[in-house]
């Protein structure tokens, strides 16, 4: 090992983990000697990325190839249709363009909002492309296409481009509006295809998986249809007194299939989701969800950097209640994303400009530490270790150093502290004075 490998794994946040993976993956002739040429910032970047997540060490160890793509930028314009042919090609693919990705998230090359992006962009980019491959364009119904009828919507982290490393994508599909048998062939052949679609995304291999789908945001949950028309969707809405679904919906976007479908629907239910007047019952429904979620933390064990008191669920409350009340008289609130949301507050007069950016720093330090807990195992985790050395492999992961290891340590869990005390302090601004939340 060269003089300016070793000063590189000594730096990484498990020296001796990083050295053995390392030489484990020279020992593949093709890797030695792409590892051997690599420029030195694709060198660090090589050293960081196998000595952070242990999922891409494997999946470099399996395509060594790979390597070479390391230093290059993720881009989501770049074409796909032509290298994806099957589904192990779009596995392959989504390995490939998360490698890129996870560069230049430990690289720090750009602001933390762009990694939200671009893995948003990335799994838009599968889920269309799975849809192909499901046979989307295959079937007919009525002589028509059918993804010229049925259009997919986004929900959740990946509606508000703002998506985990390990996350489920929360979806909902909706048909075109048929009367009579052609409605109902519509529905039992969008059916049959959700269930390919999902099928697909979710198939487990030794390459990994895609996406693990969850479809219960749906109206009625598990026990609804798989996929509605919009006028019944639309009369759905219309009865629901549910105060959560209008969250979801907040941070809905069309994904895949016809925009005009799409665009529809998403102008209908604007008068759910943004009510021009707020009644008691409404407000008292929001508090609820509130008291919920507190009394819900309490009854956690380690702390949840997601749904733990002063994590990301806090952050992301405050600024969503701001946006449903709000939204009817500033259509600027209506943005599905919470960074977005946080500029236009401050455009509307609603927020301080320096309280948007204590909240915005905030918010990008829990979500980075979310994804770095994700990015060791590729695994759906919040849960911040009690370990010592866990913790401290994830401070040194974050950036943190220090003269000792405890002082690598304190200085992470100061900054965690601070960051927690600014997610508590706006959630708790949120209570009912004068028929509003203040």
């Amino acid at each position: 090992m060269t003089g300016r490998l070793e000063k590189l794994v000594a730096q990484s946040p498990a020296p001796e983990v990083t050295a053995h993976r390392l030489d484990r993956l020279r020992e593949d002739p093709v890797a030695r000697d792409i590892i051997d040429r690599l420029s030195p910032d694709a060198l660090t970047g090589l050293v960081r990325i196998i000595g952070t997540s242990r999922f891409l060490y494997h999946a470099l160890c399996r395509h060594p190839d790979s390597i070479t793509l390391i230093g290059q930028p993720f881009d989501p314009e770049a074409p796909t249709h032509d290298e994806i042919n099957n589904i192990a090609d779009l596995r392959r693919y989504k390995y490939r363009e998360l490698l890129k990705i996870t560069w230049m998230d430990l690289a720090d090359v750009c602001g933390y909002e762009e990694i939200l992006s671009a893995l948003s962009h990335l799994a838009d980019i599968v889920i269309r492309n799975a849809g192909r491959l499901a046979g989307s364009s295959k079937v007919s119904v009525a002589n028509r296409p059918l993804n010229e009828q049925l259009v997919l919507f986004a929900l959740g982290k990946l509606g508000a481009y703002e998506l985990n490393y390990s996350s489920d994508v929360d979806l909902i599909f909706v048909c075109a509006n048929l009367d009579g048998d052609a409605g109902l062939q519509l529905q039992e052949a969008a059916v049959n295809y959700i269930r390919r679609f999902t099928r697909l995304l979710e198939e487990q291999t030794e390459e990994g998986f895609l996406y693990r789908v969850d479809l219960k945001l749906r109206p009625w949950g598990k026990s609804g249809p798989l996929a509605l028309t919009v006028n019944d969707t639309e009369q759905y809405y219309e009865a629901s007194t549910e105060a959560w679904e209008r969250f979801a919906w907040l941070r809905a976007r069309r994904v895949d299939g016809p925009d005009n479908i799409g665009t529809e629907l998403l102008d209908r239910l604007k008068p759910f989701v943004f009510r021009r007047t707020l009644s008691a019952q409404d407000l008292q429904r929001f508090l609820r969800i509130k008291t919920d979620m507190a009394d819900a933390r309490t009854r956690q064990g380690c702390w949840n950097v997601k749904v733990g008191d002063g994590g990301i669920r806090d952050i992301e409350f405050f600024v969503q209640i701001l946006q449903l009340i709000n939204g009817a008289r500033f259509p600027v609130l209506r943005g599905t994303g919470t960074l977005t949301a946080l500029d236009a507050l401050v455009l509307c007069g609603l927020m301080e400009g320096d309280e948007q950016q204590q909240i915005r720093d905030s918010y990008l330090f829990l979500r980075r530490l979310e994804n770095r807990l994700q990015i060791m195992d590729e695994r759906q985790t919040q849960d911040l270790p009690e370990d010592t050395g866990e913790r401290l492999f994830l401070a040194r992961s974050l950036g943190f150093t220090g003269t000792s290891d405890e002082e690598t340590l304190a200085r992470f869990e100061n900054t965690l502290h601070a960051h927690r005390q600014t997610a508590r302090q706006y959630f708790e601004r949120i209570r009912l004075e004068e028929n509003q939340f203040v």
